[in-house]
């Protein structure tokens, strides 16, 4: 800004009006630009579904599952055994597409685990709701519900 300060009192001792009007310009994308790449930290987005699905030997799994960024965190209930809930967390991947539907959303909880991975999948047609998947990533062909609600 100096520089531009110096040339324009060099011609003639007049500022014109474009060149403060240029100069206030280029301060803003300067300042722009420069808060731009200062704040790159990711803002935490922090999703809460809950439900009880299905149990072969209780009365249904309150489950309440937390998504944040690339992490989860999950509580599970086991009604009618315990009121004990057993929690998990680790990495998260997410991935988009499932099946014939191009946006939906999975999430694959403990991805470089092999007996721990847990998946669930967002559907296009059901916001809102998170579908449990099987092992082998297929809904659950089941007249039971295997479906969280999102906590708002």
């Amino acid at each position: 800004m100096t520089t531009i300060t110096i040339s324009s009192c060099q011609n003639s001792g007049k500022t014109s009006t474009s060149a403060a009007i240029d100069t206030a310009a280029m301060t803003d994308t300067l300042s722009a630009a420069n808060n731009t790449t200062q704040s790159t930290a990711i803002p935490a987005i922090q999703t809460r579904y809950a439900g009880t699905v299905p149990c072969a030997d209780c009365e249904g799994i309150k489950m309440v599952l937390t998504l944040v960024n690339e992490t989860y965190s999950l509580e599970e209930t086991y009604l009618g055994k315990s009121d004990q809930a057993i929690r998990s967390k680790g990495p998260m991947l997410i991935e988009r597409g499932y099946e014939k539907d191009n946006d939906a959303t999975l999430y694959i909880l403990n991805p470089d685990s092999d007996t721990e991975k847990r998946y669930f999948v967002r559907l296009t047609t059901q916001p809102g709701k998170l579908i449990m998947l099987d092992k082998d990533q297929k809904i659950i062909n089941s007249k039971l519900n295997y479906t969280l609600s999102e906590e708002k």
